[in-house]
């Protein structure tokens, strides 16, 4: 699995503050996770659970990053003994319980859980990544000319546009690494 790490730094004060918040031991697996990528962004991250798959789009870590567990009820969690651990584009969410198993948890079906993986190591394993296109990284000069030259030009608009800038802001200068545990 490729990931764009967290900027920020997670600490052993900041695990236990989790651990405390959520009334859960993290298995080491997982604390070497938060400890060396704090979460982060997952583009073209698919995680597989049987004959079903979703996209993984970000990995939750601490402090003040877009997906941090600060924005998030952990009493609610809490009370069903679970951890979010990252969410798809959907909304859904991909959980740790008391054991340190895995599981996908699809909000529109009351939360209801389904077991991916005993294990974090093994969640990892099953989520497999392709790097970011660098068609995402071209600027919107560079754009425009690749469909003006394919005779596509009639097809470029504003909205067009903001789309291009939103992406090339999002992706030039974002870094994938392989996730190692």
């Amino acid at each position: 699995m490729l990931i764009a790490k967290n900027p920020t730094c997670c600490s052993e004060d900041d695990i236990l503050s989790l651990e405390e918040k959520y009334g859960l031991s993290f298995s080491e697996q997982y604390i070497s996770f938060l400890k060396k990528y704090n979460g982060g962004y997952t583009p073209n991250t698919r995680a597989k659970a049987g004959r079903s798959s979703t996209d993984i789009l970000y990995f939750y870590g601490t402090g003040s990053n877009e997906y941090s567990f600060d924005k998030l009820d952990s009493e609610e969690w809490k009370e069903m003994e679970l951890v979010p651990i990252a969410c798809d584009t959907f909304g859904n969410y991909f959980v740790m319980d008391r054991t340190g198993a895995v599981l996908f948890c699809d909000h529109e079906k009351g939360f209801a859980t389904k077991l991916i993986a005993e294990d974090f190591k093994k969640f990892v394993s099953l989520c497999k990544s392709k790097e970011i296109d660098e068609r995402t990284r071209r600027t919107i000069e560079e754009r425009e000319a690749a469909l003006i030259a394919a005779g596509r030009g009639h097809v470029i608009t504003d909205g067009l546009r903001k789309i291009w800038q939103d992406e090339y802001n999002k992706y030039i200068n974002m870094i994938q690494e392989k996730v190692v545990l």
